[in-house]
């Protein structure tokens, strides 16, 4: 009986953990600040203080690195890296400015975002 107990004891711990988690729950990497969450289009700033931003549907990617520092502080060195995943995941592609894909036949599935070669990549879906 105190098995059963405890069995649904977790359970309904269980339950509760993941009806009180975010749907947009996601890892990041800790110096970075998520500013817009949804599907098909991610914000962040990173510890440099620019703003990155990935747009993302079945036919186009665009990845932007922001024009200037929030409140004029230091630049971030880094470009806007984009990759997305179509019939296959390609390559990375990079621009100091702005990165933008297209898939006339409507297969992107996700795509990944950057600032930086080594930088943490977040995943988008449209």
């Amino acid at each position: 009986m105190r098995r059963r107990i405890v069995t649904v004891l977790g359970a309904l711990a269980a339950a509760f953990m993941l009806a009180i988690t975010p749907a947009s729950a996601r890892g990041q990497d800790p110096s970075d600040t998520i500013k817009v969450d949804r599907p098909g289009t991610f914000q962040y700033e990173r510890s440099c203080n620019h703003i990155y931003s990935l747009y993302v549907t079945s036919t186009s990617a665009r990845a932007i690195k922001g024009d200037n520092p929030v409140d004029g502080k230091a630049w971030c060195d880094g470009h806007a890296w984009l990759r997305v995943m179509g019939d296959s995941l390609g390559e990375w592609r990079h621009d100091a400015r702005e990165v933008k894909l297209t898939s006339p036949n409507g297969k992107f599935r996700w795509a990944y975002i950057k600032g930086c070669s080594d930088c943490y990549a977040y995943i988008v879906y449209p």
